[in-house]
């Protein structure tokens, strides 16, 4: 190009320098690292996202089987006591044994059964709420059932498991709670059944608990 009578030489230049290139190579190593730790991130998010859904939908189908079955607890006796029928119901701290007239059909089919809800202490390493299930025409008898036959796991990783029973409001409204509650003695239902225990989450160890009304229980 001239201009005022001089010639002014205009260098191109051909491509990047061996430093523009360096740091070039960096940023996207940089970026790169960044979106593989992203995608990973995501990732284990949603593993322990449908993990934890996966979980609360298990826990939900066992306290709906548990309350289905609770509810349905028959007054019906099952064996003459003291040449009285009363009803079959057993309820202790860690255990509740009763006549279902109803059992949910993911149990055992429906009809009259007798269920066992329990927490077996012996398994500490896998704990969790048991069912078993037998038939009321037992040849030993119904009272001689221990209900831990053959158990199922119905609640995985249930802990702390307690039951408590109550017949009802009292004349102030208040409702009482006691530990055990034997059918024969009574000679009725309870009118409710508190279940709570305690299941491990992502945000720490998480407390259930649960009031069940028994629709022929109370006084």
């Amino acid at each position: 190009m001239k201009g005022g009578g001089r010639t002014v030489r205009i260098r191109r230049r051909g491509g990047f320098t061996l430093l523009e290139m360096i740091v070039s190579l960096s940023i996207l190593a940089a970026i790169a690292a960044f979106l593989a730790v992203a995608f990973r991130l995501t990732g284990q998010s949603l593993a322990r996202g449908e993990e934890a859904a996966v979980g609360m939908a298990r826990l939900r189908a066992g306290t709906e089987i548990l309350e289905r079955a609770i509810r349905s607890a028959d007054p019906a006796g099952i064996l003459p006591a003291e040449g009285i029928r009363a009803p079959y119901f057993r309820g202790e701290s860690r255990k509740i044994r009763f006549l279902s007239a109803a059992a949910p059909s993911s149990i055992s089919g429906g009809g009259y059964r007798l269920l066992c809800f329990y927490e077996d202490g012996s398994r500490r390493d896998a704990p969790g709420l048991l069912l078993s299930e037998a038939s009321p025409l037992r040849e030993a008898g119904a009272e001689s059932w221990e209900g831990t036959e053959k158990p199922r796991l119905l609640l995985s990783e249930a802990s702390e498991v307690t039951f408590r029973y109550s017949g009802g409001p009292t004349e102030e409204g208040k409702w009482e709670w006691s530990e055990e509650w034997d059918g024969t003695e009574k000679k009725m239902l309870p009118a409710a059944v508190r279940l709570e225990f305690i299941t491990p989450s992502e945000g720490g160890p998480r407390r259930t608990a649960l009031v069940i009304p028994v629709l022929a229980g109370g006084s």
